[in-house]
């Protein structure tokens, strides 16, 4: 036996494969409506896109490694001083 919950997930799921088939249906006979020209640079933008966004990604994650370790070392160096001026104080 079917719980209530079962019956309206498998409903649900009915209903977003019929939706996705629809979009794609449209999709595919809108693509086919193109002229090759403009499908080729819709094709072209979508891999421009698809090239640029991890690298932009990437270099953004560097750049934010790279400012994690010069706040450390700056950290460290104020403390390294810090250290040194108690030392020659204490002398």
């Amino acid at each position: 036996m079917k719980s209530a919950q079962t019956e309206q997930l498998f409903v649900l799921m009915r209903q977003a494969a019929h939706e996705f088939y629809y979009f794609c249906r449209k999709a595919f006979v809108a693509m086919m409506a193109l002229p090759l020209p403009h499908l080729a640079a819709i094709c072209v933008a979508i891999a421009v896109a698809l090239m640029i966004l991890p690298l932009a990604l990437s270099i953004f994650i560097a750049f934010m490694i790279f400012k994690l370790i010069v706040i450390l070392l700056a950290i460290n160096l104020k403390k390294n001083q810090k250290q040194a001026r108690q030392l020659q104080q204490e002398q």
